[in-house]
């Protein structure tokens, strides 16, 4: 379900890769490339993802996949990726030219904010730092990664029940009264069903557009 014009979200949530910033300044490729060059530092070659191999994406989401694959490696899932960030480069990510930051402070004065990810919390601070020259912790808004919804040692992406009703719960916002800025199709779609609004971005439609349409 898109956003009507009449429609006045109570909580907008914000995705962070290929929103925050354009996809062209850090490919996801480049994220799967860091998570095999720590497989292969540990020894681990046969727990590498390989990029269009059906048979070789993880059943259960990328984070328990991490978590499974830090076990191999005896250390901690922090531990390990704190390994795969430190690979990545967030150099070309630019700095927030077109005042979103701004933008976001002005919208939390008509609806509460949050940035929610299927990615980890240490990957967002580096996009944030990069982008906004601050640290998560110093983002005047909430930020939930792939460990926030989790039953029995199992994590559920942003995109499920399970995280969506917690989210619910934790703003005292109905999904009903949600809206979501993502870049995925797929993830959108699986959102609408919840009965959440959404607006895809695109290049036509980024994130600074979207943002000033709202206020």
């Amino acid at each position: 379900m898109t956003m009507e014009k009449t429609f006045n979200p109570k909580l907008i949530i914000i995705d962070c890769d290929g929103v925050l910033y354009h996809p062209s300044e850090l490919d996801i490729d480049a994220m799967v490339f860091a998570f095999n060059n720590v497989c292969e530092e540990l020894s681990l070659n046969d727990k590498k993802l390989i990029k269009g191999d059906k048979n070789n994406e993880p059943v259960k989401g990328v984070y328990n996949y991490i978590e499974h694959v830090a076990q191999e490696a005896g250390l901690d899932t922090e531990t390990f990726i704190s390994k795969v960030v430190a690979h990545i480069d967030y150099s070309h990510i630019t700095p927030d030219s077109d005042n979103i930051l701004k933008t976001l402070k002005k919208l939390a004065n008509k609806c509460k904010i949050c940035i929610c990810t299927n990615n980890a919390t240490q990957h967002v601070n580096q996009v944030i730092k990069a982008k906004f020259n601050i640290s998560v912790k110093q983002f005047p808004f909430e930020v939930f990664d792939a460990t926030y919804a989790s039953v029995n040692g199992i994590y559920y992406p942003k995109q499920s029940d399970v995280f969506i009703k917690k989210l619910e719960k934790h703003f005292g916002v109905k999904s009903s009264d949600f809206l979501w800025i993502d870049d995925s199709q797929q993830i959108v779609d699986n959102i609408a069903a919840f009965g959440s609004r959404y607006i895809l971005v695109s290049d036509k439609n980024r994130l600074k557009d979207v943002l000033e349409s709202l206020l």
